[in-house]
């Protein structure tokens, strides 16, 4: 039977280093993030999303992700307004996708994706693993990896729930701060316990 596990843990905390971790040791990943970026270029999609943030975050037909970006991370309320209308066609798609790694005879399948269960993903799920850091750790990552200055990524930093959040929803938790050596042997024994689980 196909175990289905979602991976979340917040931004700059280190879900992709440990997504490419377990796709190594035989897991199929589904990136919820590329998903969304399919999505959010749909034609009904594009058009919510200017009716929700205007006409300017759509430029020759194509969104111009910096302007929405601003706009949907400025509050909670927006960032909700914007989960409201790409959640549920994230969840369609990936839900698409689980079903052929099924079909395929899949051991395991990986949700890697920061809003699983938020999005009303958990009743799939088998186990939640979630990956974590602390918050200078998530700060420089999120630097070097998006081009933002300090005050962009504390925002989004921000808007994100807190460790407890993580810890209470997961069955499982990796420390995205340790050593890449550490954190390897972490993903290896749970990725044996869950397989191992009946």
């Amino acid at each position: 039977m196909t175990k289905i596990i979602g991976l979340t843990g917040p931004t700059g905390a280190g879900k992709s280093t440990a997504a490419k971790e377990f796709a190594r040791l035989g897991a199929n990943c589904i990136d919820a993030d590329q998903v969304a970026r399919k999505v959010v270029e749909e034609p009904e999609c594009l058009r919510e999303l200017q009716r929700a943030f205007g006409e300017e975050i759509v430029a020759d037909g194509k969104l111009n992700r910096p302007g929405l970006a601003a706009k949907a991370f400025a509050s909670p309320e927006k960032t909700e307004q914007l989960n409201a209308i790409t959640h549920p066609r994230i969840k369609e798609e990936i839900f698409r996708q689980i079903e052929a790694y099924v079909q395929a005879g899949a051991k395991m399948v990986l949700i890697d994706g920061a809003v699983l269960l938020e999005s009303g993903m958990g009743s799939r799920l088998d186990a939640v693993v979630a990956v974590l850091a602390d918050p200078e750790t998530r700060l420089q990552r999120i630097l070097r990896r998006d081009g933002i200055s300090p005050e962009q990524a504390l925002q989004r930093m921000s808007i994100q729930k807190d460790q407890a959040y993580y810890r209470r929803i997961s069955d499982y938790q990796i420390d995205g701060s340790a050593s890449p050596e550490e954190q390897r042997q972490q993903i290896r024994k749970i990725y044996q316990t869950i397989l191992e689980a009946s």
